[in-house]
């Protein structure tokens, strides 16, 4: 059941969206405005719930603002077809989820597509911040707004029982991503080296939620955790440029 006719037709509609905005400029936000009530209406359609137009909606905005800053031709192409591929596996996902919200395949789809739109936003929102002097605000608040809109998204298929709950910490995770880009802000890296540190932050502290819901919450899992994506944070900042690239 990986290849659905519809989610198919949907997906070559946001490839060729993506295409047309790198053709033709100056009808960007049109496009963009296209794609994002396509795939709103595409979200409720198969998933049957409000909250499944949430990650499509917001994987259109995210990648839409990371294109802008591909600046090669061949890696434009390359970006959109692989950003097409992970759109394809999100509505499958959200089809799935639908049928049967305990499919752990689909929970898998969705959980990659939620990395991915963290991911782009993290990065994309850094980097435009960096070329168009957005004010930090804007920078912290969308960073509050996609992470909070995401995580309830995912969070609330695993603990459907009680969505004041998951809310409350799908926000927590929002306002701590929104400080901890606010910190990164003062660090001498570009939009990719930040939107990797911040992602892996973001899936530090999603983990720790995550196990906390399903019961498998412990001391040892925290420390482990802490250590390992410490390593990897650490990795990174010793193999990335100490001069931000905007």
């Amino acid at each position: 059941m990986f290849l659905k006719l519809a989610i198919l037709i949907s997906s070559i509609t946001f490839l060729l969206g993506l295409e047309f905005i790198v053709i033709k400029h100056e009808y960007v936000f049109a496009v963009i405005l296209f794609l994002i009530f396509f795939a709103f209406q595409e979200g409720r359609k198969l998933g049957k719930k409000l909250r499944f137009s949430i990650l499509p909606v917001l994987f259109v905005i995210s990648s839409a603002a990371l294109l802008y800053l591909v600046g090669l031709p061949y890696e434009q192409q390359i970006f959109i077809f692989l950003t097409t591929f992970m759109y394809y596996m999100m509505l499958l996902g959200i089809y799935r989820l639908e049928r049967y919200e305990g499919d752990q395949t689909a929970r898998g789809m969705n959980m990659a597509a939620t990395s991915t739109v963290i991911f782009f936003t993290y990065a994309g929102f850094y980097g435009i911040y960096l070329n168009f002097m957005v004010p930090l605000y804007l920078l912290m608040l969308s960073y509050l707004v996609v992470t909070s809109l995401v995580t309830y998204q995912h969070f609330s298929i695993i603990k459907s029982e009680d969505k004041r709950l998951v809310f409350a910490y799908s926000f927590l995770l929002g306002l701590l991503m929104a400080e901890m880009i606010w910190t990164m802000n003062f660090w001498p890296f570009g939009y990719l080296t930040t939107g990797v540190i911040a992602l892996i932050l973001y899936y530090m502290l999603w983990d720790t939620v995550q196990s906390y819901f399903l019961n498998l919450l412990s001391r040892k899992r925290v420390v482990a955790n802490a250590i390992f994506f410490s390593f990897l944070i650490l990795l990174v900042l010793l193999t990335s440029k100490w001069t931000p690239v905007i």
